[in-house]
């Protein structure tokens, strides 16, 4: 998408501030939630995060290869006591985040990779343990669909059920779309890769088309840049910004449903009294 005309270069500033004031909210958007999983390695404590990381979902990592769920973000108090105690005294995983939250270039099949680590106590004890984290990503743009029986280039990016993948072998598209959570899939001549790096709203990002998908309400961001037009030229802007912050709050609702509360204590409240089992047969 060319944005060459002094005009298209302010809609598009307009349209990031928009997109990009509405994913800053601490409103958890449904839209943004995101998966991802990775495997430990042995000794290894630090793993990278999606290029796409924006900020963490809450209780949502989990150790999937035990069946538990992680504990944290730990704090640092608690976090160096796990990894320097002459006497371990949990065997669950916890995890917290450090590291910085910029980008790191030039990770092939991707252009960007996040700087920051996910970091793990106790470190990983074999190669086969799968963990998940859930986040919230950053992207509020994805690329256009997939579409059946067409020449795809290397490098070319495309969304499709539910997910975001890369082109990593040139080709012609089959007539099923992908759909892996992980890794590749070859589809009639192409290999698609999941790609979970940042897709900004920016001139910079090559790859933006008239036919990306803007995962917030089509309403809710022409009334936001309505208001933001009016300020940036100087006019009156209050009512429109006033108008637009009610729009929001609808739009969020509108998309996690009513929210119920039982007032009466359970069992089940409280996370450390809840039995977990292992899957398959086993005896007592």
């Amino acid at each position: 998408m060319a944005v060459a005309q002094p005009a298209q270069q302010q809609y598009l500033s307009l349209l990031q501030y928009v997109g990009d004031n509405l994913r800053n909210r601490p409103y958890q958007w449904p839209q943004l939630k995101r998966g991802y999983k990775f495997n430990t390695a042995v000794g290894v404590r630090n793993y990278q995060l999606p290029g796409d990381f924006y900020r963490i979902l809450e209780s949502s990592q989990w150790d999937v290869g035990n069946n538990w769920p992680m504990m944290g973000p730990l704090s640092d108090a608690a976090f160096t006591f796990s990894e320097f105690a002459i006497v371990s005294l949990q065997t669950r995983k916890g995890y917290r985040l450090i590291g910085p939250t910029q980008y790191l270039y030039s990770t092939a099949p991707y252009s960007k990779r996040s700087r920051g680590w996910f970091q793990i106590e106790p470190a990983g004890v074999n190669n086969t343990d799968e963990l998940f984290l859930g986040y919230v990503s950053c992207n509020w743009v994805w690329p256009r669909d997939w579409v059946a029986s067409t020449v795809y280039s290397l490098g070319d990016v495309r969304a499709g059920n539910g997910y975001v993948y890369i082109v990593t072998t040139a080709g012609t598209s089959g007539t099923t779309r992908p759909s892996v959570a992980t890794g590749t899939q070859t589809d009639g001549t192409v290999t698609w890769t999941v790609y979970t790096e940042d897709y900004p709203c920016q001139a910079a990002n090559t790859k933006l088309n008239d036919g990306d998908q803007i995962l917030f309400d089509e309403d809710l961001m022409i009334e936001g840049m309505r208001w933001s037009y009016l300020r940036s030229k100087g006019l009156d802007y209050q009512q429109e910004r006033s108008d637009w912050e009610a729009q929001c709050k609808s739009a969020f609702a509108r998309f996690n449903g009513p929210v119920r509360i039982n007032v009466a204590r359970d069992l089940n409240d409280a996370l450390g009294l809840w039995p977990l089992a292992p899957e398959g047969s086993w005896s007592v």
